[in-house]
């Protein structure tokens, strides 16, 4: 270390309040910080002495002045990298705790100082414990990546709880003799349980279409080959017909927690220019509107206009989505569209576009939760490693003084 940081350092520790250093004393020097005896005794203050002997209590006491260490270095980092929490996040984080406890803030407040805890104090506290997590998030959280393998492997080697998916399901079953039936044939006479008028079913009055509610189901106490089938809903509720020992079969789900609705969409974004105003873009779109009406094909106009040239490149699509992965001017536009319709222009913050509803269906998610499971799994253990090491490098380029 050179003259300039030993001088820096002593003067740290000389020019302390002196009506402070009556009271306390510095037990760590790190770097240009101090970590305080007082700090330490209120650490310690946090947890269960009690019953310690002088070998556990000395072991405690050495775990607790190495975590403010490393409160201190995380401090300093979160200084370096300019991390503010301003005071609306505070609220904003404040509102949660309060929430999870099924309190107000006003209530939280109340409860502190009850046990005499300074509510300054805790929010202090509360400001730089968001600044230790912003710092690890982004240095690590936001840069752990998990392949595809890492996730097929880990839900083929581990056992992840179920999921508590419920479905109340009505059972459609052919009862014949399946010799009698292929699967083509089942599928026309099943069709009539979504004809309203039974117009379908009056066409096969020989075939008994036996329908069964099954309450309050769950999902993965299914057989396999009903879970399979209740993967993917069309946008009717309706699953695909498959066999069983019983016959030819159809599920229906009434009701169930575990579904969402996904869209099958297709857009053109145009954006205002110098030559082209609001009203200019909008008269554009109006006519591609009606071409496809008039029964030309939406992504033709798609690949030749839209200025999103990743979902042009494929006539416009952008697959099957859900509502909460678009903004809400499209998500609102979307889900009140019917399908096969083509929208009226509309405004996002990207530009003015139209849509295309090519189908709907409902998509069972308990796979995909399990999957986000796994994710998250395995995103902390990376990040837990990553963190170690990097509290570690940062400890041995510190000055870290003990002092008697």
């Amino acid at each position: 270390m050179n003259k300039l940081k030993i001088l820096a350092l002593f003067a740290l520790v000389t020019f302390i309040d002196t009506s402070q250093s009556l009271e306390d004393s510095i037990v760590v020097i790190v770097n240009d910080r101090v970590v305080l005896q007082s700090e330490l005794i209120e650490k310690m203050r946090e947890v269960q002495t009690e019953n310690l002997n002088r070998i556990q209590l000395t072991k405690m006491k050495n775990e607790l002045l190495n975590q403010l260490i490393e409160e201190s270095l995380l401090d300093q980092a979160s200084s370096r990298m300019g991390i503010r929490v301003s005071d609306i996040d505070l609220q904003n984080r404040l509102k949660l705790i309060a929430s999870n406890q099924g309190l107000t803030v006003l209530q939280l407040k109340d409860a502190l100082e009850n046990q005499n805890i300074s509510y300054i104090k805790y929010l202090d506290n509360l400001r730089m414990s968001i600044k230790r997590q912003e710092v690890f998030r982004t240095q690590f959280t936001n840069r752990a990546y998990v392949s595809e393998e890492e996730i097929v492997s880990f839900l083929k080697n581990n056992q992840i709880p179920e999921i508590d998916g419920r479905m109340r399901i009505k059972e459609h079953v052919i009862i014949s003799n399946s010799n009698e039936l292929n699967l083509s044939q089942a599928k026309i006479i099943l069709e009539g349980i979504k004809d309203p008028e039974g117009k379908q079913k009056k066409k096969y009055p020989a075939y008994n279409i036996q329908t069964t509610l099954l309450e309050d189901v769950q999902t993965h106490k299914l057989p396999d080959i009903y879970q399979n089938n209740l993967q993917v809903l069309d946008k009717d509720r309706f699953s695909r017909v498959f066999k069983t020992g019983t016959g030819y079969t159809m599920l229906e789900v009434v009701d169930s927690n575990v579904l969402v609705n996904e869209y099958k969409v297709s857009h053109i974004l145009l954006t205002t220019n110098p030559m082209e105003g609001p009203e200019q873009i909008k008269e554009k779109l109006y006519q591609v509107k009606k071409n496809v009406m008039d029964g030309e094909e939406f992504s033709k106009f798609a690949e030749e206009l839209s200025k999103d040239k990743i979902s042009a490149l494929k006539g416009g699509s952008l697959g099957w989505i859900t509502k909460e992965s678009v903004v809400d001017q499209f998500r609102k536009v979307m889900i009140n569209s019917p399908v096969k319709g083509v929208s009226e222009p509309f405004k996002t913050r990207f530009g003015w576009h139209i849509l295309y509803l090519e189908d709907k269906r409902l998509k069972n998610v308990t796979d995909t939760i399990k999957r986000n499971q796994a994710i998250a799994i395995l995103k902390d253990r990376k990040v837990a490693i990553a963190k170690k090491e990097w509290l570690a490098r940062l400890k041995e380029q510190a000055y870290i003084e003990y002092v008697k």
